[in-house]
């Protein structure tokens, strides 16, 4: 399913654009899981836009643990072995997952920004399969990542989704990431345009973020699955965010349990 073009582009710049890899009835059976938690907000949904600007810039996450469709998509969809073949690793263990809807009309950005250091986890293979559920371009809010960002070897201060959350990390000791958007002509900034099935690979250190969604009519909904590998630890260490169940882990060891399942290779 991967080539070994893609496997080397992953190492080396944090990132790659797979081309139609969720066929027609992956990316229906999304649509209407996204349809359905829009209508049932529940306690994990926001508005990012919130206070920002008009709009609505919407997140929830740990669907799958409510939602039959999600769960499907996380544990049986091609996503799995996507991920353990780019991170190079013998498992594949979910992690979570996260649903952005940027409706037409919402200008607020997604920050600039690192996952992991929102997360309790260590390692080197952690990575985020993000399913592009409409067409996607700039003009809508296409993801941007600054390439080989993922081994620059600094952990960045997390940065706020949210108009008013910014005191959440001012204890932080992590250094503040640059101001990518005031020099952007220092970076090498990627993006795609990517229609309903593609899909983005990128590693939980990278640097990305995207625009508002300034199109009439076009919505950008993008499911993002996340992954371990086998170097990956639980690591619950102050200021990570917290799970909805806390799982039963000691610090230091190896993920996988009902909280974050096997999923890849499948039994």
């Amino acid at each position: 399913m991967i080539a070994q073009g893609d496997v080397d582009a992953y190492a080396r710049d944090g990132v790659v654009c797979l081309r139609d890899r969720f066929d027609a009835r992956w990316i229906k059976r999304l649509r209407a899981a996204v349809e359905r938690d829009l209508a049932a907000l529940g306690p994990n949904a926001t508005n990012f836009a919130e206070g920002s600007s008009a709009g609505k810039f919407f997140g929830d996450m740990f669907m799958w643990r409510h939602d039959a469709d999600f769960r499907a998509a996380a544990l049986e969809s091609p996503a799995a072995v996507i991920a353990a073949r780019l991170m190079g690793s013998e498992t594949a263990d979910f992690f979570y997952d996260q649903l952005f809807v940027k409706e037409p009309g919402t200008a607020h950005p997604t920050p600039w920004h690192q996952d992991q250091p929102y997360w309790p986890v260590t390692g080197w293979q952690i990575a985020t399969v993000w399913i592009a559920l409409d067409r996607v371009d700039r003009s809508n809010g296409a993801v941007e990542f600054v390439a080989g960002s993922h081994r620059w070897g600094v952990n960045f201060r997390p940065t706020p989704f949210r108009k008013g959350h910014e005191a959440k990390f001012t204890s932080s000791d992590l250094a503040p990431i640059p101001d990518i958007e005031a020099e952007r002509d220092r970076h090498d900034i990627r993006s795609w345009e990517m229609d309903a099935g593609d899909c983005l690979v990128f590693h939980a250190m990278i640097v990305h973020g995207a625009p508002g969604n300034l199109t009439p009519g076009a919505r950008r909904r993008g499911l993002a699955l996340r992954y371990t590998g086998h170097d990956v630890r639980y690591d619950p260490r102050p200021g990570t965010f917290q799970f909805p169940h806390q799982p039963d882990l000691a610090a230091g060891a190896a993920m996988t349990c009902d909280l974050f399942p096997r999923v890849w290779p499948r039994h």
